[in-house]
């Protein structure tokens, strides 16, 4: 019998992920062994149920001493280095003590175990631990969306492009959750024949349609994501004061957190729609599936995405999706089928979708059943993690761990 596959999961975060957690559920169900790096075990309480392994990459303090104790522990804890050579190699390459310091504690955690596999869920985690790349052990990367489509074209982004362009090149294989996103990859030195497109995924077990919906007098507006620039809110709120025009009532609940709260709260006032538009903040899986079922019509208005979770989860909840065509958001939901997808900060094509739906509950309900049965055939979560599981078997087989010392 062939042994289980190792795989080392680095970048979970802090609150963890709803789509990074059903991966690791699924993979843990599967029987892939599977160690996952944080700087605190109760990162994990979202799987703890599960029992993964974990292990501890303590943060840098701004106190030496401290720092310097947890060295001291790490080293008790785990005396024996299984890459010795790698780990002062990579120690030494650092110019001045305290740079030299820097590097022996990020990646002291890492020299007590092997793994068959690395995986880098976020480009970013993938650049906080490039010395990794070097280890002799096969490494995965993921693309999602912001960190590649966005990010680099910010100002003053030159350090972090030469890192994401060297991740790329030295990463075994690269996940990309979109044609669209291997699209932008190529530009920063991905490879095409080492990218494999896996489509985000859901459980349509779990977001389902409500089994019976009350008709109310207003139409219920729903979306999902976190409270940034990069949503468009601003155009959304647009097209519902163009609804309201039009003689639609309808009320539209934001389901998220983030730093342009304020913003939203602002534009909503500045065009009368403060009775109109009702702010959730962050809600749990189960909140957010009550929202989806309530809804009449999901609606989205991102300026740039990878493939957005929102809308699958929305789709596989039996509601018609109004879409700014961003990203690979054509890949999941076609035009007229699903629902419609509509020019980007173009809020008087948004709301004239919307209309046609407000005046239509049968095309709701049509459009709402195509979208929960494109989700079963073609992004259910089952399907997700069986393409990692390839994904992970074929890296470690086309590249077993090298011998790094």
């Amino acid at each position: 019998m062939a042994k289980p596959l190792r795989v080392l999961f680095v970048g979970y975060g802090q609150h963890g992920t709803t789509f990074l957690s059903r991966l690791i559920t699924g993979l843990l169900e599967k029987g892939i062994r599977l160690t996952i790096a944080t700087p605190r075990k109760r990162d994990l309480r979202c799987i703890l149920s599960l029992k993964p392994k974990w292990l501890w990459t303590p943060r840098l303090h701004s106190h030496l001493w401290a720092d310097m104790i947890i060295t001291l522990l790490l080293l008790v804890a785990n005396p024996r280095l299984r890459k010795p050579i790698w780990f002062w190699k990579l120690t030494n390459q650092a110019e001045g003590w305290r740079s030299k310091f820097k590097v022996f504690f990020r990646y002291l955690p890492f020299t007590h175990r092997t793994w068959d596999v690395i995986y880098f869920p976020w480009n970013s985690a993938a650049i906080d631990h490039i010395g990794l790349f070097d280890s002799g052990m096969p490494a995965v990367v993921s693309c999602r969306g912001s960190q590649v489509n966005i990010r680099p074209h910010q100002r003053r982004m030159q350090a972090y492009i030469d890192s994401l362009t060297v991740t790329l090149e030295k990463a075994d294989a690269v996940h990309c959750v979109s044609l669209d996103i291997l699209e932008e990859a190529l530009q920063y030195g991905l490879t095409r024949t080492k990218a494999v497109v896996i489509h985000p995924a859901v459980d349509p077990d779990y977001f389902i349609p409500a089994d019976s919906k009350i008709p109310g007098q207003e139409l219920r507006l729903v979306t999902t994501g976190s409270l940034i620039w990069t949503k468009g809110y601003e155009y959304m709120l647009m097209a519902l004061s163009d609804l309201r025009y039009m003689g639609i009532d309808a009320k539209l609940h934001i389901i998220g957190e983030g730093y342009e709260r304020n913003r939203i709260l602002y534009t909503a006032h500045d065009l009368d729609l403060a009775d109109q538009v009702i702010l959730h903040g962050k809600l749990s899986s189960e909140q957010v599936r009550q929202q989806l079922q309530q809804a009449d019509i999901f609606v989205f208005s991102s300026l740039s995405e990878g493939l957005p979770n929102a809308v699958l989860e929305a789709m596989s909840c039996g509601l018609p999706v109004v879409t700014s065509d961003c990203g690979g958001v054509r890949e999941a939901v076609t035009d007229g089928e699903e629902g419609f997808v509509i020019p980007v900060r173009d809020p008087q094509s948004m709301a004239a979708a919307l209309e046609i739906l407000a005046h239509d509950p049968d095309l709701r309900r049509r459009m709402g059943q195509a979208g929960r049965a494109r989700v079963i055939k073609d992004f259910h979560v089952q399907d997700h993690v069986d393409a990692f599981i390839s994904l992970f078997e074929s890296t470690a087989a086309d590249k077993p761990e090298r011998n790094a010392g």
